[in-house]
């Protein structure tokens, strides 16, 4: 599987920042991650716990029915925006496998899919 690919994102340093000029809105946002040694449910390995912009707990990891965990997370309507964020910030640092985090978003985008067919009408 390909890597996720992320729109309009890209990892530049603080010096870069600086000289993009008057005309760009600068923003700092933090991720913080550790080594989580626990088990959810007392049998599903953690590995790492992430606080995003210090209000949400991403699940880094995916449940035997390919859908709850991560994939389920990111289907989820508020995670909205920062969505393409979080997936840049997984890939660039290298938290999850870039095909681990492919089949999370396919699988966030089916269930999305689903949803949406049974609020529509199917069209004759």
């Amino acid at each position: 599987m390909s890597a996720v690919a992320v729109p309009e994102l890209k990892q530049i340093s603080r010096e870069e920042a600086m000289r993009l000029g008057p005309g760009w809105s600068h923003s700092c946002h933090a991720m913080l991650y550790a080594a989580n040694p626990g088990q959810l449910f007392g049998r599903i390995p953690l590995r790492f716990s992430v606080l995003v912009l210090g209000l949400v707990r991403v699940p880094l990891y995916t449940q035997k029915d390919r859908a709850g965990g991560f994939p389920n997370f990111l289907s989820n309507a508020f995670v909205s925006t920062a969505k393409c964020q979080l997936l840049f910030a997984l890939q660039a640092l290298h938290m999850m496998p870039a095909e681990k985090l492919a089949e999370a978003v396919a699988a966030a985008t089916e269930k999305q899919k689903k949803a949406l067919e049974k609020l529509l009408p199917a069209s004759s």
